[in-house]
């Protein structure tokens, strides 16, 4: 099981690693998309990941986790290999919808097939948030790591971007054959309507701050998915050479992943309250810094 940990860990670090992603909405534009026609895109995208959630959460139970995240992954990589033939709308949109499920089938089942790995190799569960803390800082690098790469790449051109994504892409499929499913006590096939139940009547009719923080997360995703496909069209407006959009994404990753692990130490010393408020202002502001500067100033 202890195997199983190194190979998730790596799996955490190339799962995000899709270096066409500081560049995409760019790319799509040479192909005669625009900005509104790509909004719809990223509309279906999200719908199909969130239709798919709950049924790819129940194959995980029925059929095991590790099988589901490799079909998922499987079909990440087939997905991003196609990638490069499409120039179309209709190619884009039936990728957008491939690219949907495979990642509604890897959502959470790393993390949770982690965990698995953990208790199973003799770990204490009071530990296994440290566990799960590294593989969260794989992603992040992972991702900024990424974001350097494809900036340099692009620089040769855009095919070379997509086709070095593709190969790369196929990594993690590799990593997952070589995981061994853990052991598990729990009849997941018998017990998810139950725990689906529960997580439901939480969220929904008791917990007042949970729903409150979810409902602050579904705003704050929205809005920041918004932002992360203007800001190429704000970059590019602004004057930034297409070399520099990796090192741009990378810092912003490096910030929001600096941030994320900061959040324990701040909610300690401040309260949770003034913490939640921070991060409900904090976007607010840095979208009226965009909208009234133009350039560096706004980027910063």
């Amino acid at each position: 099981m202890k195997k199983n940990i190194k190979l998730l860990y790596g799996f955490a670090f190339f799962d995000p690693f899709m270096i066409h992603i500081p560049v995409w909405v760019l790319y799509v534009a040479t192909q005669g998309i625009n900005m509104r026609q790509f909004m719809e895109l990223q509309a279906v995208f999200a719908l199909v990941i969130l239709c798919g959630e709950v049924p790819s959460g129940l194959l995980s139970d029925l059929w095991g986790r590790k099988k589901t995240l490799l079909l998922g992954s499987t079909l990440k990589a087939v997905s991003f290999s196609l990638l490069p033939l499409w120039s179309s709308y209709e190619g884009f949109l039936f990728f957008h919808l491939t690219m949907g499920i495979a990642l509604s089938m890897i959502s959470g089942g790393d993390v949770a097939l982690l965990y698995d790995s953990y208790l199973a190799a003799g770990g204490e569960k009071s530990q296994g948030t440290a566990v799960l803390g590294n593989a969260k800082l794989a992603e992040q690098t992972g991702t900024a790591v990424s974001a350097l790469l494809g900036g340099a790449v692009v620089t040769l051109s855009y095919g070379h971007l997509l086709w070095a994504n593709a190969i790369l892409s196929w990594i993690p499929m590799l990593l997952v054959l070589g995981v061994t499913e853990p052991p598990t006590g729990l009849d997941r096939g018998k017990k998810w309507s139950g725990n689906l139940k529960e997580v439901l009547s939480t969220t929904l009719v008791r917990d007042a701050a949970t729903r409150l923080v979810i409902l602050n997360m579904v705003a704050w995703g929205t809005g920041g998915l918004v932002m992360v496909w203007a800001n190429q069209k704000y970059w590019q407006e602004s004057g930034v050479p297409l070399a520099y959009f990796g090192v741009l994404w990378a810092s912003y990753n490096l910030i929001a992943g600096f941030a994320g692990r900061s959040a324990a130490v701040a909610r300690a010393r401040y309260g949770r309250r003034p913490v939640l408020t921070a991060v409900g202002v904090l976007p607010i502001i840095a979208y009226f810094g965009m909208a009234s500067f133009v350039g560096w100033t706004g980027i910063l």
